[in-house]
């Protein structure tokens, strides 16, 4: 009896377990990254460009919640993040509301630690605004004599099918 076929059928099902184990940890590190990925996908950047030059960068995250009929959402929010020379508190509208309350964040603050596009020279703000039912809300952000910019959010259907 030869022992090659023995030995390449060992050698085969040692590689299959290899590629198994590899697979469930690529599945582990993809469940942990889910909530990662939909704050990708709700993160909007705009620059604001004077005399070919960029003096401001805006970035803006929605936290997206689910819809819950019980428990219907209580706010809309986002983190702005403004990058400029100049300390400028953003006005900002939401499909041309006013936000009801800007919190600037302290650059350690803990809402802060998992969303994407953070840098350390950026000031950041969460803005609230009041719920607003229509699928497509347009942020308007305005920072004084430098300018505004529209950023284009939708509560896309789909992520209410990742699964945290």
């Amino acid at each position: 009896m030869s022992f090659k076929p023995i030995f390449s059928i060992l050698i085969a099902g040692l590689f299959l377990g290899c590629v198994s184990k590899e697979e469930e940890m690529l599945m582990s590190d993809f469940d942990r990254q889910k909530h990662h990925f939909k704050q990708i996908q709700q993160t909007q950047q705009v620059t604001i460009v004077q005399n070919d030059k960029v003096s401001a960068l805006i970035s803006a995250l929605y936290l997206y919640q689910k819809s819950d009929p019980l428990m219907p959402r209580k706010y809309e929010k986002f983190i702005i993040g403004i990058y400029s020379d100049d300390d400028i508190v953003p006005n900002v509208l939401l499909n041309g509301k006013d936000a009801i309350n800007i919190t600037k964040l302290e650059n350690n603050d803990s809402r802060l630690a998992d969303i994407p596009l953070k840098n350390q020279w950026s000031r950041y703000y969460m803005v609230s605004f009041l719920p607003d039912d229509s699928n497509k809300m347009i942020l308007k952000v305005s920072l004084d004599n430098l300018g505004q910019r529209e950023l284009i959010f939708l509560k896309a259907a789909n992520l209410d099918n990742i699964q945290e």
